[in-house]
């Protein structure tokens, strides 16, 4: 509840931000909501509206998570769903820490 609350007012604040902004807090809490419903998950999904990202911990391997990476986000332009520009999609695996194993523009 309390990270809704601060992305929603960091949307709201008049600055130089997209005018999309809120779209695009609301398209990445619909593809962390799809992404945990996959079962495929590790970790819950996160989304950070200060760092502009979605992400998610699944166990694959480096090359299966960039094409996996690459095939989410073509998914979610096709249907519709909008980001600002500077918003991605990172991949990590359960054994790289912080790392992240893929990453690709939303």
């Amino acid at each position: 509840m309390r990270k809704r609350f601060v992305l929603a007012a960091i949307c709201a604040l008049p600055s130089a931000a997209h005018a999309d902004s809120e779209s695009s807090v609301k398209s990445a809490y619909a593809l962390c909501e799809t992404l945990d419903r996959t079962g495929m998950t590790s970790a819950p999904c996160e989304v950070s509206g200060w760092g502009s990202r979605v992400t998610t911990v699944i166990d694959m391997q480096t090359t299966e998570a960039q094409k996996t990476c690459r095939n989410v986000a073509s998914i979610m332009r096709d249907r519709g769903f909008s980001f600002d520009q500077g918003w991605t999609l990172q991949i990590k695996s359960p054994y790289s820490g912080d790392n992240s194993i893929a990453f690709c523009k939303l």
